[in-house]
């Protein structure tokens, strides 16, 4: 039988059973008082193909996996401080090392969201989509508690956010706030019904009780360290781990990394100023290659306000569109976030971009920025603001702040300011947690990780959905663990893509050699 590895214990309780020399100083009853938690760290997993699941769930988030994928279960309590409190089964998906003779263990991999499907996202990009790792670890995702298959928090219908106030001129800027004000009460309802039907494991969503279950998988594993992979909120939780066991962690790397303290207004005017400033990168790649070739023309400022005002238009005058659809401001707002999001698709930003500012008819670029949105389907989104309780159980656990309706309609014009395209709608993200019925907890926010190996972190400089100034202070957060790098490219989560060259070079040397790059490398 496996040996069981005790949870990580306090500092000052460590330095008095060193101090004692691991005699027995300890109180019998403090010994007596911890739950024992054999049962869950003594699991072996039962893997089998994904295609003879018999979960309905499992079988929609793996359908694009492929016959090599593996599934299993894993069980953990509801709270590790009082097991009686009840249990669920985290769903498990894995590819195996293609060179078994060469295999370095089982690298886990953490997507965003929160509440996204672990299982989903790995299927979509298959084991292909993470540059060498897959030829030399197991990969293996997981649906977090709350999310997908793992006892999942339950909306009904109307359990996602509402769509965001349209954009506005000056002359209807008031109305715009106050229809946003509308739509955050009508979500805080539906949030408030989301909460209702997901029952017992309510209160345990948060990324703390996350962390412990990532350590119960590390043991399930057979591994004595954690070799993880986190983009966006996985990196948080990739965080969360480093602090509460310092010690098991193997080699760690973060992409597009997540803020360690999470403040939902800060926040959602930090990614929608990213937002811009990706979108404005976007329109630079092309208007510096001059008037002949870039249709945006040659001048950046002024194709900026050109498409501000094609924007703008599309709220009155959609496009006909690709697929006998029409192109309204919401569905050109979501197809240019999914470029700019996507490494492989960001070329075709611009196309998108001359297509809404000329108002031409779907023609062959239109069709490819479609293409390329469809193609970055499959990466994380890492900003869906809330689109569910999941999301909203996790969000909401790690962070205490709230906001109500009229605050967010009174911050309207900062969102604006800070993006005249994108602001209108992600100002909803600052509700994410209204109307949720849980209190949040700080404690979180405290990743202090001293006495972990290193850890690599990567953000690009022009990433809309994980602002780089988040990767410097979860930099500062960890401590001296940390080794930071950036580059000079856009996307979110690009470790793994295809035109990401130096970054999947380091990461891949860190991955299956140990060696990092020098702290604050730039990749160009």
């Amino acid at each position: 039988m496996r040996s069981v590895l005790a949870p990580s214990l306090s500092l000052p309780l460590a330095a008095t059973l060193l101090a004692c020399g691991l005699t027995g100083c300890a109180s019998r009853d403090e010994a007596a008082a911890r739950p024992d938690l054999t049962r869950y760290y003594d699991q072996e997993i039962s893997w089998e193909p994904c295609s003879r699941e018999q979960d309905r769930t499992v079988r929609d988030e793996t359908r694009d996996a492929g016959r090599t994928a593996e599934c299993a279960r894993l069980t953990v309590p509801y709270t590790y401080d009082d097991p009686g409190k009840g249990e669920l089964r985290l769903a498990l998906m894995r590819y195996r090392a293609a060179d078994r003779d060469h295999r370095l263990g089982s690298l886990v991999v953490g997507f965003g969201g929160p509440g996204v499907s672990g299982l989903g996202q790995l299927g979509a990009r298959g084991p292909d989509g993470f540059s060498k790792a897959a030829g030399r670890y197991d990969l293996v995702a997981f649906d977090a508690r709350g999310a997908g298959a793992a006892s999942p928090a339950r909306c009904g219908t109307g359990g996602g956010l509402p769509e965001a106030a349209r954009s506005r001129d000056e002359e209807d800027g008031p109305d715009a706030a106050a229809e946003l004000a509308d739509r955050v009460d009508d979500r805080a309802k539906a949030l408030r019904d989301c909460a209702e039907r997901t029952g017992a494991v309510l209160p345990y969503l948060g990324t703390a009780h996350a962390a412990r279950d990532l350590d119960v998988l590390r043991a399930a594993l057979g591994e004595d360290r954690l070799n993880y992979l986190g983009y966006a909120h996985g990196t948080r939780l990739g965080a969360a781990y480093a602090h509460r066991y310092p010690h098991k962690v193997g080699r760690m790397v973060m992409d597009s990394v997540d803020d360690p303290a999470p403040d939902l207004r800060k926040n959602a005017l930090a990614r929608t100023a990213a937002y811009q400033k990706a979108l404005r990168h976007a329109v630079e790649i092309c208007t510096r290659r001059g008037d002949e070739d870039c249709i945006l023309g040659s001048d950046t400022d002024r194709a900026m306000d050109s498409v501000t005002a094609a924007f703008n238009r599309l709220d009155e005058h959609p496009l006909p569109w690709v697929g006998g659809r029409t192109l309204d401001r919401e569905a050109a707002v979501t197809q240019t976030m999914g470029l700019l999001r996507s490494r492989v698709g960001l070329p075709e930003a611009p196309n998108l971009l001359a297509a809404i500012v000329h108002r031409l008819r779907p023609g062959e670029a239109a069709h490819m920025a479609q293409e390329a949105v469809a193609r970055a389907g499959g990466k994380d989104s890492g900003d869906r603001d809330g689109a569910g309780a999941a999301t909203a159980g996790v969000n909401c656990a790690d962070t205490r702040s709230r906001y109500t309706a009229d605050q967010v309609a009174a911050a309207y014009d900062d969102f604006v300011e800070a993006s005249p395209v994108f602001g209108p709608a992600l100002a909803a993200g600052m509700a994410v947690c209204t109307g949720w019925p849980q209190a949040g907890d700080d404690a979180a926010h405290d990743v202090a990780a001293p006495r972990a190996p290193k850890i690599l972190l990567h953000t690009p400089e022009f990433d809309p959905a994980t602002p780089v100034a988040w990767l410097h202070r979860m930099a500062r957060a960890l401590g001296p663990s940390a080794v930071t790098m950036t580059d000079t490219g856009g996307g979110h989560g690009v470790y793994g893509s295809s035109d990401a060259d130096c970054v999947n070079e380091k990461v891949d040397a860190f991955l299956l050699e140990g060696k990092l790059p020098a702290d604050r490398t730039r990749c160009t």
